[in-house]
């Protein structure tokens, strides 16, 4: 592997350490100590997410134009200043500041995103970068598990404002650190080269295509728009982990606070220590068949939920079980979702193909607590719930199936 995707997945993994310090903790301080109720919390979510769409796409087109390094460093500079402003704004119970840093600050950070999955693509290819994805995804989740870890003892400590200034000084860590080893990817120096040639006269600026020609390649291309539709589909159901889960197997399966942190710390190390043999185990496989094998495990998972909960039969052994099994879901779908949208772009768009997945992946997000919250009011059998959930799995099958009709075969395999 390129010594560059080591140093940037370093210097992601001291940046996710950082943030881990705080983000997993943000609801609890604006409904304990801002008084902020569960559905203003949602909803503010809920706008602020819908506020980011529009640059996530946008961010890809801009890391076609200005480069992935220049948009990495602005990221992890963003988050610093981001994570002090909101240290500040909490800690004179400042809702409006906070509001306002956070509009800005994730607005940013939606709109560098593609930049590093573009630059991974920049320097591999293949099954290679497969593999680099993985690496990647491996240290963002072993910096997560040790910042929610030290973050829950920081705020219990030192309170909120005190975690997010530690958090501004890790990320700022991991901004000098890429800052200081990152060199250019093959396309930062072929962008660099053209406009230096456009200035003196001698070529063309950008390798690529107008604004509006990337616009219209995304809407041309049917297999890319299938796979979106197919991914957003199936993560429209995984997404249900994020929040939905967490208040189904508490309210309903009766499940302690206590033996919940046990599960989401059983994920957080199966992803550590599985995600590598998984990745080598499906390696040549077509994307899209393991795109839905990863949405198949999230359903079995779920409906194992609603039965246990039905018949309330071990619905702290069901928990766990389906905790192994839905990271395990987890650890395939990761693969297609990171790297088919940069072997799917043609030369010069692979950002934009990647902001236009970030942009279906935010939607899909937000849907899911949407989605999610109105069945959890509106039925009572458990099962029936966990049924309707998983439903969008089927449609979502189906789309990538067909994408995977059109899709070169070199395309599609991992």
């Amino acid at each position: 592997m390129d010594r560059n995707l080591r140093w940037l997945s370093i210097g992601v993994a001291i940046r996710t350490f950082g943030s881990a310090l705080y983000n997993p903790f943000l609801a609890l301080f604006l409904y304990s100590v801002m008084r902020i109720g569960y559905l203003e919390i949602g909803v503010l979510f809920a706008v602020l997410g819908g506020l980011q769409l529009p640059f996530a796409l946008a961010g890809g087109l801009w890391a076609d134009r200005v480069g992935r390094r220049r948009l990495i460093l602005l990221s992890l500079s963003t988050e610093c200043v981001f994570a002090a402003g909101l240290a500040y704004a909490f800690e004179v119970r400042s809702l409006v500041l906070a509001i306002a840093f956070a509009a800005v600050g994730g607005s940013v950070l939606a709109a560098t995103g593609a930049a590093f999955s573009a630059y991974i693509a920049d320097h591999a290819s293949g099954s290679e970068r497969t593999r680099a994805f993985t690496w990647y995804r491996i240290m963002f989740n072993a910096g997560y598990a040790a910042g929610v870890s030290l973050g829950g003892f920081l705020v219990g400590l030192f309170g909120f404002p005190t975690s997010l200034l530690c958090a501004a000084i890790l990320i700022g860590v991991a901004a000098v650190f890429v800052l200081s080893l990152l060199e250019e990817s093959p396309y930062d120096r072929k962008l660099r080269e053209g406009k230096a040639e456009a200035a003196a006269g001698t070529g063309a600026a950008r390798p690529g295509r107008s604004l509006g020609d990337s616009l219209r390649v995304l809407a041309r291309d049917r297999a890319a728009l299938l796979v979106a539709g197919g991914i957003g589909l199936t993560y429209l159901v995984a997404s249900q982990w994020s929040v939905i889960f967490p208040l189904f197997v508490h309210n309903k399966m009766g499940v302690a606070y206590s033996l919940l942190g046990v599960g989401l710390a059983v994920n957080g190390v199966l992803v550590v220590v599985g995600q590598s043999f998984t990745t080598e185990s499906l390696i040549g496989r077509r994307h899209t068949s393991i795109a839905i094998l990863g949405v198949a495990l999230y359903v079995v998972a779920f409906l194992l939920l609603g039965l246990a909960t039905w018949w309330m039969v071990l619905p702290g052994a069901v928990f766990l079980l389906a905790v192994v099994i839905l990271t395990i879901g987890e650890n395939v779908g990761s693969i297609p979702s990171s790297t088919l949208p940069s072997n799917l772009a043609p030369e010069g768009e692979v950002g934009a193909y990647n902001g236009a997945m970030n942009s279906v992946f935010a939607a899909a997000g937000i849907s899911a607590t949407f989605f999610g919250g109105a069945v959890l009011a509106g039925i009572a059998n458990p099962l029936l719930e966990w049924i309707i959930l998983c439903l969008p799995a089927i449609p979502g099958a189906v789309l990538l199936r067909l994408a995977a009709r059109r899709i070169p075969i070199a395309a599609d395999r991992a």
